[in-house]
């Protein structure tokens, strides 16, 4: 689902070459949301994981090493073939480039050249054959005629890192796009410390209120993640077993994007969490939504980790 503020960038890719027709994209694939293909390419792969380590690059090769970022988040890898030699590496870059211009990124590394990259197209290729967290996903060719993108784009709450490799062979009409969009998601497999009834009783017992780890939503929505249904289920066991208390549902996002924007949808995932748990049983009037944005921080806004942290659905004990 694509995110609220956010551009398809096949809105402003133009395209100022001759395009062949497309092969079939691979079974089962799909442009990712945030990001549409080159004309005239077709999905080759497509692979990632919900939550994950990946690395890009950030800066011109020094020495022989790739200069890079380490995140987390969900990643996901798409790559595009073509096999129309009349579109040259440099066009596939700078399209991407324009693109992202447009929605304001941050770029955060662009070369074009060898020169401006730091290294020729085999130097590439043997450095990100070392790096097995590189764009978090498959090998990467680098034909001779390359370009590299790194940005960071940021709109209302939803903070995304792109990397773009775009090349051209000189000997042949192969042409390749590999991006990696990494955002930051969280961890699908929180739910240690929650599985068991005991738990929750015991957090509640200690500080009357109990973090919902565990239960997340897709982003930018207030639709809960399928993984999610094992916790809530926990959840609505303890309820149960604990009929006469009553609970705030409180939601709490980071602080990336407007205020208004992380106030509403906080107050739409503590009042999915309810709603789910009224599905199972609970009664109604024993849960009251309170939404509250990014007022509460458990952690340190100014880093991926922190942010996923502050993005959570608590259980606080009504009096």
């Amino acid at each position: 689902m694509l995110r609220h503020g956010f551009l398809a960038l096949g809105a402003v890719l133009t395209l100022t070459g001759s395009v062949l027709l497309a092969q079939e994209d691979a079974e089962g694939s799909a442009d990712h949301p945030l990001l549409t293909r080159y004309p005239g390419f077709h999905i080759a792969e497509v692979n990632g994981n919900d939550f994950n380590q990946a690395r890009m690059i950030v800066g011109p090769m020094q020495d022989g090493a790739l200069s890079l970022i380490d995140l987390t988040g969900q990643v996901s890898n798409t790559t595009y073939l073509s096999e129309d030699g009349a579109v040259s590496g440099f066009q596939l870059i700078a399209n991407y480039k324009e693109a992202l211009d447009q929605l304001g990124a941050e770029i955060l590394f662009y070369c074009t050249t060898p020169a401006d990259c730091g290294g020729s197209n085999t130097d590439f290729y043997n450095a990100a054959a070392q790096e097995p967290l590189l764009f978090g996903g498959p090998r990467i060719e680098f034909f001779a005629d390359y370009g590299i993108l790194t940005a960071r784009v940021t709109q209302d709450g939803q903070s995304a890192h792109v990397m773009i490799v775009a090349s051209a062979s000189d000997f042949s009409t192969d042409r390749a796009v590999y991006q990696a969009v990494v955002t930051n998601s969280d961890m699908e497999t929180g739910n240690i410390g929650i599985g068991l009834v005991e738990d929750i009783t015991a957090r509640v017992n200690d500080s009357g209120t109990v973090v919902l780890d565990g239960v997340h939503f897709d982003f930018d929505t207030a639709s809960l993640t399928a993984p999610s249904a094992a916790v809530l289920d926990t959840i609505t066991d303890y309820l149960q077993e604990n009929p006469r208390s009553s609970f705030f549902v409180v939601g709490h996002t980071d602080s990336a994007g407007s205020y208004d924007y992380n106030l509403t949808l906080s107050q739409s995932r503590a009042e999915a969490v309810a709603a789910a748990l009224v599905t199972r049983g609970i009664a109604a009037e024993r849960l009251q939504s309170v939404g509250i944005g990014p007022v509460a921080p458990v952690a340190s806004n100014e880093t991926d980790q922190g942010q996923a942290q502050n993005r959570r659905v608590e259980l606080v004990l009504r009096p």
